[in-house]
């Protein structure tokens, strides 16, 4: 699906901050830990017949949805992100397989791998009892979906915060190259790891951390400590719905790791939201896993958003832009972190 082509007054060549970066410790860890999601997304398009499918050939969205009998808009997803994986490739004209693929993934040739590949699958379920295996005691599970919602969302707020600590570190590093400004309004800032890394930066002399009450309380036993929450003010609510006082304006807000969680409409409906509480001259920023960004992550996490959420996806960067330029928002241009992530940053103009 071919992303949507910003205007020509938005920058759509995209700095990349990353340039010459290594990647930062511990994200080959990150790496490792979703190594499946790739495995996975091989397993799924060999199990939908898509390379045989399309076979040599090209054929288009709807074509290859009708005769792979799938749903278009999901197939999408999947191809972009068997794309970043180098097995497809879109043209003009439609899909096709590329080489690597041609070569092994589709039946009939010599070279065909494609029963050995879902053999290893057939043996992927058991090595979630490794640990079991090499324990001398059992094992309770660390996470289970059986756990009831509080348990869950204090094991989620944990785990993200963990995740946010190093994020924040490398967004600071790009922030320090623009003349932003605060307060700031950090949206869906989860236990507040980016309000901190920020709040020390002397634009910043205080912070909203806003987000589900549910996750301020857990991000509150997570950090019993008042010093922790210097400068930071929590605000619980939902985004969209939440009445904002009339006059409340923002020199900085802050999308980390939120947009993915609403479609395209929704989305667009928060963007339209911030630019209201942002004041003249202020700058909207945007982190997020982006599919026309950096390596596969961004394609592969728009399909965990597909599995493990009701209505959740990734929005490229170009689609973002072009939204925040039909806002009005100048200035918009995508920087990647060194990690496997990215930032979106605009400008409202001054009056």
């Amino acid at each position: 699906m071919a992303a949507a082509t910003p205007p020509a007054n938005v920058s759509a060549t995209m700095g990349d901050g990353s340039a010459g970066h290594l990647a930062p410790a511990g994200q080959s860890l990150e790496d490792l830990a979703c190594a499946y999601w790739g495995s996975d997304t091989l397993f799924a398009a060999l199990e939908l017949d898509l390379f045989a499918t399309l076979g040599d050939g090209t054929l288009t969205l709807a074509a290859l949805a009708s005769s792979a009998r799938c749903r278009p808009a999901p197939l999408a997803r999947l191809l972009t992100a068997l794309a970043r994986l180098n097995l497809v490739q879109e043209h003009h004209d439609g899909w096709r397989n590329l080489p690597l693929a041609l070569r092994h993934l589709v039946p009939g040739g010599p070279e065909h791998l494609g029963d050995f590949l879902l053999y290893r699958r057939y043996l992927q379920p058991p090595w979630r009892g490794l640990a079991q295996a090499v324990a001398a005691r059992p094992l309770p599970p660390a996470l289970s979906r059986d756990d009831d919602y509080p348990t869950r969302n204090r094991h989620y707020v944990r785990a993200l915060d963990q995740l946010a600590r190093r994020k924040a570190r490398e967004i600071i590093a790009e922030l320090r190259h623009i003349p932003w400004r605060g307060p700031i309004l950090d949206v869906g800032g989860g236990a507040g790891a980016l309000c901190r890394a920020l709040v020390q930066e002397e634009q910043a002399p205080n912070a909203t951390l806003f987000d589900l009450p549910e996750v301020l309380a857990a991000a509150q036993e997570l950090y019993p400590a008042p010093e922790d929450w210097h400068g930071i003010s929590p605000q619980a609510g939902e985004f969209i719905s939440h009445p904002f006082a009339s006059q409340e304006r923002f020199g900085m807000i802050v999308l980390a790791n939120f947009l993915h969680i609403y479609n395209e409409t929704d989305a667009r409906q928060c963007l339209a939201k911030a630019r209201t509480l942002l004041e003249a001259g202020g700058h909207l920023l945007i982190h997020d896993y982006c599919p026309d960004r950096g390596a596969s992550k961004g394609a592969l996490y728009d399909l965990n958003m597909l599995i493990n959420t009701a209505d959740g996806q990734c929005h490229t960067a170009c689609d973002l832009i072009s939204w925040l330029a039909a806002l009005g928002l100048s200035d918009a241009r995508a920087i990647d972190l060194p990690s496997d992530s990215a930032l979106i940053i605009a400008r409202r103009p001054p009056c």
